[in-house]
């Protein structure tokens, strides 16, 4: 993906869209170069004794992650140093950010300056392409070989694509479940009780006979939650036609896409089919007959409001070992419905990275850190479930049993190294990990792997644009207005705000791609 020269003054840092979009543009800057190249030859902390041995010194590694805070953090992470003081003489210290909040925060630690070592970033929180963009983040392939090897073994190489940039790796890939299948989350007592059959679950519209049945038959319950708080688009395609368009920014708000089956991939505004404006009137029809809460667009926190089991139907990702998984999280049991097909593209790539700080003081102890992530299933699991005994029991060497009520359940395992490292929880297959390996290898890949639409050039009208959809996405996937004006006077903001020159823009980048990569 290729990198469009920046103005010598850098914006600060944009805040990010939000467990995923993926491989992707950037673009550099005369300093972010610079970096670049003090990044690509490090020099490592560490002395040397008295009989020529190089020794490491000790340093405090500072990350910042995205989640919700665990009140024992300070007691795993305590365990934590003990193996990293042993392995590469190194503490560190865990900054764990809300979900609502991380994307802001991020934003002015960043501009700060403040020399921290690691963050999560992605194509949905704490933004990858614009961190490049502004030169926050170093490039990471000399540091990859030098101290990657685990991870450089582990990932497969067909991946790394999604994350290079002007020919450069500014993230590290955590190994995870790539393909991704946008599901719902039913509450499996009321679908019990309803009869309903979610294999015949084909697309989001087959959900609305059963959520009539509850809110008829279940007062004092909401059938379907919806927020305001919006990371992405829906997806306009269903398993009942396939994977028809794609966007060409990565799972985002960003309405530029192109349909799969068109080989010039000729860009447009996904907001003019016919698909969304029949999803706009399904969300529509949902809020008119009190499927949805009337406050819907004002609620922010979606885990949050999941979690209180005062709705039958949420939104949550599918795939091996996901509904236990979701039962867990949610602390009910739900069975799952699949209105979409999996699939993989340049976004659910880089939904889950791990990016060193252009001013990290030891970047090369922090890439030794990622690494034993990979390596070390010891840490990893520590890092995961939290201690044994404590937080999680062991049900045999492989399956754990999370403790009810825990301190320390922070259910953000495809957040570090990989994921395939994990224990299994009881409940999941015990080769969970292999089924996901497999997902990958057979769910629909997006024929604009490898591409993510760079804005650097079409910056204002870009910001605009995403303000905009930001603003009336919480508005029609809650179904708040009338879509049949709402989406017109979206259409007519968003001319105004320039996505004709976005999607030419965008054109022209697909379009050197497809020559560059002989598509």
């Amino acid at each position: 993906m290729k990198i469009r020269k920046m103005p010598k003054t850098l914006c600060l840092l944009l805040t990010v869209g939000l467990l995923t979009t993926a491989m992707l543009s950037g673009c550099g800057s005369k300093s972010a170069n610079q970096d670049a190249a003090k990044a690509d030859t490090p020099t490592q902390a560490s002395t040397t004794d008295a009989e020529g041995n190089q020794t490491l010194d000790p340093v405090n590694l500072t990350w910042y992650v995205v989640g919700t805070p665990q009140k024992d953090q300070q007691l795993v992470t305590d365990e934590i140093n003990k193996i990293l003081k042993e392995k590469i003489n190194a503490t560190l210290t865990i900054n764990t950010i809300d979900w609502g909040a991380y994307d802001q925060k991020m934003n002015v630690i960043t501009s700060s300056g403040e020399p921290y070592d690691l963050a999560f970033t992605s194509s949905w929180a704490n933004n990858y392409t614009q961190n490049v963009s502004k030169g926050a983040l170093l490039p990471l392939d000399d540091l990859l070989q030098k101290y990657g090897k685990h991870i450089l073994e582990q990932v497969p190489e067909k991946y790394w694509p999604a994350a290079k940039v002007n020919g450069k790796t500014y993230g590290v890939l955590n190994y995870q479940i790539y393909a991704i299948g946008r599901g719902l989350n039913i509450k499996k007592d009321l679908a019990d009780k309803y009869a309903l059959d979610t294999t015949k679950i084909k697309k989001y519209a087959d959900i609305t006979p059963f959520l009539g049945q509850v809110k008829q038959g279940e007062p004092g319950i909401t059938p379907y939650l919806a927020t305001g708080n919006i990371t992405h688009m829906f997806e306009l395609y269903d398993n009942e036609k396939g994977m028809t368009v794609d966007q060409v920014q990565g799972n985002s708000v960003n309405p530029l896409g192109i349909r799969t089956d068109d080989p010039a991939f000729k860009v447009f505004n996904l907001l003019e089919s016919p698909e969304f404006m029949a999803q706009a009137k399904m969300f529509r029809e949902w809020y008119e007959k009190g499927y949805i809460r009337k406050d819907a667009a004002a609620l922010k926190d979606e885990k949050a409001e999941a979690k209180t089991g005062k709705y039958v139907v949420v939104t949550g990702g599918y795939g091996p070992g996901s509904e236990s998984g979701a039962s867990t999280d949610l602390g009910y049991p739900v069975v799952q419905g699949k209105p979409v097909p999996q699939f993989v593209n340049t976004g659910s790539v880089i939904a889950a990275m791990t990016g060193i700080n252009k001013n990290s003081k030891n970047p090369e102890r922090a890439m030794m850190l990622l690494d034993l992530l990979f390596e070390d299933k010891e840490l990893y699991n520590l890092v995961t479930y939290g201690i044994e005994g404590k937080h999680y029991t062991k049900v045999d060497e492989n399956t754990v049993e999370i403790v009810k009520d825990s301190a320390y359940n922070p259910n953000n395992a495809w957040e570090f190294g990989s994921w395939f490292n994990a224990y299994v929880q009881k409940g999941q297959p015990a080769d969970t990990w292999d089924q996901m390996k497999k997902a990958n290898d057979d769910s629909i890949t997006s024929p604009l792997l490898g591409f993510l639409y760079n804005a650097d050039d079409k910056k204002r009208e870009n910001a605009q644009v995403n303000a905009i959809m930001n603003e009336y996405l919480s508005i029609i996937y809650t179904g708040t207005q009338d879509p049949e004006k709402t989406v017109p006077e979206l259409l007519e903001k968003l001319k105004a705000a320039g996505i004709d020159a976005l999607i030419t823009d965008a054109q022209k980048q697909i379009d050197e791609w497809k020559a560059a990569n002989g598509k």
